[in-house]
């Protein structure tokens, strides 16, 4: 019987199970190698695979996991170096660099894998099954090879991984997600289906912002020319550099906080170290967290010279990437400032959506009946503080511009609660309104009857920024509980109010 060497050590393989790595980023080297199999006899294979294309097969079950491509199956020329860890491919430029992939992450996943696999025109179909505890306890430093005769138009490889270990995956949305994400550009070039579970996988395409220019003017935002697509492309190659990057950055059309907002990417074809909704987020390109910057920044970037760590899930120059992302940034700058380029940063940090009458709606009765929920818990507050503000006058040159009447229709929204501060019953009111960015973010009054009513104005510019969903209406919510409860204290107690003031400078960004 024919063997193949795996020649290392027996132990080393052990050390493989407890590696830092994600589900996804260990089922990419199988995705790879089927790739790399697929792109070098790609003359061949488009003709003769079904759409032209690489088909990759997934399945995950909580026994067993396997991968099957139809790309050119192992060659009688790379079988023995597929199995030896560490032999590098005589072709390291492509996907498969290392000669790590599939031993490391068969191991991190289970303790018995199997490889069968054909190559176009061999006839032959190979087996081969590598169980660790074998290897470990028998000292083994090779495998027999189970051969039988197939069809010289069969081309495949087909992994299965059984007796799973605690890295099986548990998140299988996840690693559709995930692997999609990786794969974008190869699948949108109709080079790959990847197929998940039954399911082919599909790649998110953000929409980019079409709008006039938002320009901000000290304190202002003025909009300025006609509506343009708001995405520029990259071509970046520092001089005297061995670094270069292509893409494109853009504004979202809708504000993200952690899904279509930030960078993937790309090297050689596929993403590195970044996916799904683990984007890559630079302060340097993206600004600070939770900004509007940040939340409408995104982009592709495929870089080269640059080298990854065996697991593909980090640049080995790590430091060298970062400074060089920055001076990007700062090309970008100055390209702004030069007028060579459209200012993608200024319109991420200052673009204004007009929100629709339902969008108005859901935050109507999201806000009062979220108000309602933690304002009916009885509060205990300190009334002690004596720095109270006086009254602003408000500023008579300021045009207060009012929504389409039918947003200020949905946005009536009225709840009544019963609360305690201090030990003492109140009855409050809720209500919602829109009435312009320029009036303020709410109001309370004491009604004749003793009562309260407090309104929300959901026109404030706060909104634009923290009221798009649902988590951010939670926060939205409890910041406004505070200041609600803060101040009922402050009236019972006679203490004044602060509420001028703040809402003259609410909404400011």
């Amino acid at each position: 019987m024919a063997k193949v060497s795996i020649a290392t050590k027996p132990l080393v393989y052990s050390t493989f199970r407890y590696i830092a790595n994600t589900a996804w980023n260990a089922l990419a080297e199988y995705v790879d190698n089927s790739l790399q199999s697929f792109i070098a006899h790609k003359e061949k294979l488009s003709q003769i695979n079904e759409g032209g294309k690489l088909r990759v097969d997934i399945h995950i079950d909580d026994n067993e996991i396997t991968i099957t491509d139809n790309a050119w199956g192992i060659e009688a020329d790379n079988y023995q170096r597929a199995f030896e860890l560490a032999n590098i491919p005589l072709d390291a430029s492509g996907l498969s660099e290392f000669g790590m992939g599939m031993k490391v992450s068969s191991i991190w996943f289970s303790d018995v894998w199997k490889v069968e696999t054909c190559a176009l025109g061999d006839g032959v179909k190979k087996t081969v099954v590598f169980d660790i505890n074998e290897v470990i306890d028998h000292q083994e430093t090779s495998l027999n090879v189970d051969e039988q005769k197939a069809s010289p138009t069969e081309h495949y490889t087909r992994i299965t991984l059984k007796q799973l270990s605690q890295n099986r995956p548990k998140q299988l949305a996840a690693v559709k997600r995930h692997l999609a994400s990786t794969y974008t550009k190869f699948i949108r070039d109709g080079v790959l289906e990847l197929v998940i579970n039954g399911e082919v996988q599909q790649v998110s395409e953000p929409k980019v912002l079409v709008a006039p220019y938002h320009k901000r003017v000290g304190a202002d935002v003025r909009i300025e020319g006609e509506e343009k697509e708001w995405k520029v492309d990259i071509s970046f190659c520092p001089k005297n550099s061995k670094y270069k990057v292509t893409g494109f950055i853009g504004v979202l059309e809708t504000m993200s906080t952690d899904k279509e907002n930030g960078f993937l990417i790309f090297r050689r074809g596929r993403a590195i170290g970044h996916s799904g909704d683990d984007k890559y987020r630079p302060y340097a390109l993206c600004g600070q967290v939770g900004s509007p910057q940040y939340k409408r920044i995104f982009g592709e970037l495929s870089v080269e010279g640059f080298d990854v760590s065996f697991q593909k899930n980090a640049f080995q120059e790590d430091e060298a990437f970062t400074l060089f992302i920055e001076d990007l940034a700062e090309d970008l700058h100055d390209k702004i400032k030069k007028h060579q380029c459209i200012d993608v940063f200024g319109q991420a940090s200052n673009f204004k959506k007009d929100r629709t009458a339902a969008e108005i709606k859901k935050t109507s009765r999201r806000v009062a009946d979220g108000l309602a929920r933690v304002l009916s818990k009885p509060i205990i507050l300190n009334t002690s503080d004596k720095n109270i503000d006086k009254p602003v006058q408000e500023n008579p040159n300021v045009v207060v511009q009012q929504p389409p009447k039918e947003v200020r229709e949905s946005a009536k929204y009225q709840k009544e609660i019963d609360m305690v501060i201090d030990n003492q019953p109140i009855k409050l009111t809720i209500k919602t309104k829109a009435e312009g960015q320029k009036q303020g973010l709410y109001e309370l009054d004491k009604n004749p009857d003793g009562t309260y009513t407090t309104t929300i104005n959901l026109s404030n510019a706060f909104f634009d920024s923290y009221g798009n969903d649902d988590e951010d209406l939670d926060k939205v919510v409890y910041f406004i509980k505070v200041l609600i409860q803060t101040e009922l204290s402050m009236q019972m107690a006679s203490r004044g109010t602060f509420r001028n003031r703040f809402n003259n400078f609410f909404g400011e960004l």
